[in-house]
């Protein structure tokens, strides 16, 4: 066990390219063989913009963000067509990385804390229930803390703060593992300690 363990009680995965690997440059190319916007701007939208982070704490329907992605990318795509684009950057959910995220279960109190969309939910649900034959994360976690549900996204403190709460633990007794360093230096800013990862089918095997 790793020296990373040392004192920790609850381990707070992150989802994407933590357990599912993740293919921006995919979404980015389907949206703009029919977009008349540039790649960069896709990239803005698809990283960054205002309305997915409004789509990520639920503060817009899933009909408004394909119609305001449509419009702001100057499409007019239909939800079947704008789904497959959406959900193409899920590319792969190792077996390996859930195994160990149930194997980590055995020992510790784990949780999944996410920014994600109602969008992405369905799809990687059916990769989950085709990879596991289990229906969802849920069903390998204490806790999955989705961003679309609690109303609060990565990397604000109130998000990490929310989570701290509802578990009850000393943040220093929680490992938080995230693939991006702006949401490690949040989480480390609220107290917890953190794994940044680079490469996860390594780090996960080294740690656990």
């Amino acid at each position: 066990m790793s020296e990373q363990l040392n004192g920790i009680e609850a381990v707070i995965f992150d989802f994407g390219e933590v357990i599912i690997e993740l293919d921006y440059p995919r979404v980015i190319a389907g949206f703009s063989e029919v977009a008349s916007k540039n790649i960069e701007e896709i990239h803005e939208l698809v990283v960054t913009a205002p309305i997915l982070k409004e789509f990520e704490v639920n503060k817009i329907s899933t009909s408004e963000f394909r119609a305001g992605v449509n419009d702001l990318l100057g499409m007019s795509l239909d939800d079947v067509t704008f789904d497959a684009i959406w959900n193409s950057m899920l590319k792969n959910l190792p077996k390996e990385r859930m195994d160990i995220l149930a194997q980590v279960g055995e020992r510790f109190d784990t949780y999944i804390l996410s920014n994600t969309n109602v969008i992405h939910e369905k799809a990687y649900n059916k990769m989950i229930l085709d990879v596991t034959g289990k229906p969802n994360l849920h069903e390998f976690v204490n806790k999955a803390y989705f961003s679309q549900d609690i109303g609060l996204r990565k990397p604000g403190k109130e998000c990490y703060q929310h989570v701290i709460e509802d578990i009850g633990l000393e943040p220093e007794k929680m490992l938080f593992l995230d693939d991006r360093l702006d949401n490690i230096e949040g989480a480390r800013s609220c107290g917890l300690k953190t794994v940044h990862v680079t490469d996860a089918s390594l780090q996960l095997k080294t740690i656990f």
